[in-house]
């Protein structure tokens, strides 16, 4: 297959794969806009805004009150980390590269999108102040936070547990509960109790962290808090599980700031905990789904601060830590489905009712970290648009920010800032290495060595996802989605077995998966359908798929040597970077699987990709039956449903709005691509 080199990753994605046309970048938006004219309302053009999500700050160079440690470092295990979706050590240096980026480029603004912490540990806090402090001295930056589920985990505090890698390669078990009690093992063999461990409740946080936006300062030009101070005692609001049900205070962080006259940054704390009738605190990490309930005050609040921002003529920037709309183009339960990812599902992404309601307060732009991917998501209704912006994690794959240039008060340019060469980023592999050969004298299983062969920081999150997905994604998997990924089987089978019109038993299923291996021939699963009695039926198929493919001037070969556990990867990749991802993978990788998903989508039940029906979509009328699918049970037909929800899947990466470089215009919630010229 011959390819346009000019062709670019948003237009490969919403193109047709068939290889001749090419659509065209969509022109720039005009940054003339009827508000920059008016006398009255300040001029902030130009003014820029960085959005770090999900820092997951760890200090490495700790204190933890250890005496006699023994290591010139305090940090998390490879093992933990890639057993993790992000990594806990690494990420501070790559904070440390993204503050100097930002600080060299001239941003003065910086809002941390929650989750800026690892559980919000009183040493943790300390160490966070101790590596911000002198950027702010040097940069003169202003940072602005919210908190996500990791900081603070509870409102009032509570214990926290972490293992912390010794010198000889070991483990230690880091706690600040002195009951907790402990058995040493091969891997973990000790106990170090700390205070320092101690996970912070919001008052801490406020004291520890106030000048972050947390509390009023004399620099800003205006301040506010939804209930009128911002005392910790002020500062929040009463709060039942349910109704009629013993009411308890429940601290909240949200507040408006100007730091500069013209731009109000807007932190909504959308974090829920419930209390139960002991005032024991849960917590969803669900967002705005709860907190439209439970937060009527907030969102109120947010209500009237639109609509002074509007008369006012400020421009407006909101953010918190979870997303408010769905985040994946209504896929979530297809990745769900096929992947068990419980952080992909309908329970934790926003209904249709939760992002009209923020429509309703007034809020037309939204930033949200707390998923770890990067997407852009428009919600159009009767009443008004919101675009919300998903920045992926600096301790994930892709590790980027978003960087918002305010153009107008109604015109938003925003880039997604990838993080590369990070100093330091490998320091600690000499650490790594001796954990390694401790583990592997003690006999236990190491499958991250491949993280220490990484080349930078952007490749050591590639790797990360990779290793992720086998230590711990999989795990979870149906056993007919693990099949597939073990035995790697070429996507030429599955897209026969997706023409092949028949039905094939349990039994009979299994058999073929294990003989359609790369060497296979034509011939020989012919003949193996024939001990089936369906050997016409796959010489059909397979004449299906060779006609199929042919259409792309593709041939056999380009789809016998891709294994489904590449699919399997890939999927993520996308899923994780959207269209950042096509910096880490290429047209040759990708163009067969899209090929392979226009085929696999003639398994949709009622023909139409952008329609998902429950009951004739997944097993058992549910996309979280497909964890539970046992080697027994699947046969063809269930191997068709994972076919379709793949289809889907893809078909909306194809629809999705752009992820890395755009244009916003707040007025008609229209988002313009900017990196229509970027090549894979």
């Amino acid at each position: 297959m011959k390819l346009n080199k000019d062709i670019s990753r948003r237009s490969f994605l919403g193109g047709s794969m068939k290889v001749a046309t090419v659509a065209t970048a969509a022109p720039i938006l005009s940054a003339c806009n009827s508000d920059s004219s008016s006398p009255e309302k300040p001029d902030i053009s130009g003014v820029q805004v960085a959005m770090l999500a999900d820092v997951h700050f760890h200090d490495v160079f700790g204190d933890y009150e250890f005496a006699n440690y023994h290591s010139e470092v305090t940090i998390r295990s490879m093992q933990d980390s890639c057993e993790s979706t992000r990594m806990f050590n690494e990420n501070y240096f790559a904070f440390i590269s993204a503050l100097e980026e930002l600080g060299e480029q001239g941003v003065k603004y910086i809002c941390l999108l929650g989750d800026f912490s690892d559980d919000g540990q009183v040493d943790t806090l300390k160490g966070f102040n101790r590596v911000v402090q002198p950027f702010i001295e040097k940069y003169q930056f202003e940072f602005f936070i919210t908190n996500g589920n990791h900081d603070p985990v509870r409102p009032y505090g509570r214990d926290e547990t972490k293992r912390f890698l010794h010198h000889t390669g070991a483990s230690v078990e880091v706690t600040s509960d002195e009951n907790r009690g402990f058995t040493p093992g091969n891997v973990v063999i000790s106990q170090h109790v700390t205070q320092g461990m101690w996970g912070t409740g919001y008052q801490e946080m406020f004291e520890v962290l106030g000048e972050y936006g947390f509390q009023n300062k004399p620099s800003y030009f205006y301040y506010e808090t939804p209930w009128g101070s911002d005392e910790f005692d002020k500062r929040g609001l009463m709060i039942a599980k349910e109704e009629g049900g013993t009411e308890y205070w429940c601290p909240d962080a949200s507040y408006l700031a100007e730091p500069i006259e013209g731009l109000w940054i807007v932190s909504v704390d959308m974090n829920v905990y419930l209390p139960d009738e002991d005032g024991n605190w849960s917590h969803a990490s669900v967002g705005w789904e709860e907190g439209k309930h439970y937060k009527p005050q907030v969102m109120d609040w947010l209500t009237d601060v639109t609509s002074r921002a509007e008369q006012l003529g400020k421009t407006l920037v909101v953010f918190s830590h979870y997303p408010a709309t769905e985040y994946l183009n209504s896929s979530a339960n297809d990745f769900y489905y096929v992947f068990n990812d419980g952080s992909y599902n309908n329970t934790r992404v926003p209904s249709t009712d939760t992002a009209e309601q923020v429509i309703e307060t007034g809020v037309k732009v939204h930033f949200g970290g707390h998923i770890h991917v990067n997407d852009t998501a428009v919600h159009h209704s009767k009443k008004g648009t919101l675009v919300n912006i998903q920045a992926p994690s600096l301790a994930a794959y892709t590790p980027s920010y978003k960087l918002v240039t305010c153009h107008t008060a109604s015109l938003f340019e925003v880039e997604t800032k990838t993080l590369t060469q990070v100093k330091d980023f490998d320091a600690l592999f000499p650490y790594y290495q001796q954990e390694l050969e401790h583990r592997e004298w003690v006999g236990e299983a190491v499958l991250w060595k491949q993280m220490l062969e990484a080349t930078d920081y952007r490749d050591f999150m590639f790797r990360h996802l990779d290793v992720l997905m086998n230590m711990r994604l999989k795990n979870g998997w149906g056993a007919d989605i693990s099949t597939l990924f073990e035995l790697k089987t070429p996507l030429y089978w599955l897209m026969a077995l997706s023409a092949l019109d028949a039905e094939l038993s349990n039994q009979q299923a299994l058999l073929a998966l294990e003989s359609m291996t790369e060497t296979a021939s034509n011939n020989d699963i012919i003949a193996l359908f024939d001990d089936f009695n369906l050997s016409s039926q796959m010489t059909a198929a397979l004449a299906i798929v060779d006609s199929h493919i042919s259409d792309y001037s593709l041939s056999r070969d380009h789809f016998i040597s891709l294994g489904f556990n590449t699919v399997c990867l890939t999927s993520l990749y996308q899923r994780n970077g959207d269209e950042l991802a096509f910096e880490d993978v290429t047209y040759q990788l990708m163009t067969p699987i899209y090929v392979a998903m226009d085929l696999f989508a003639a398994n949709d039940a009622d023909g139409d990709l952008d329609n998902i029906n429950w009951e004739t979509d997944y097993v058992d009328q549910n996309p979280a039956s497909g964890g539970s699918i046992k080697i027994d049970e699947f046969d063809l037909s269930t191997l068709k449903t994972r076919f379709a929800s793949l289809a889907r899947m893809y078909h909306q990466f194809r629809k999705a709005q752009p992820a890395d470089h755009f244009y916003i215009n707040l007025n008609s919630g229209i988002v313009e691509d900017l990196a229509g010229n970027k090549l894979f």
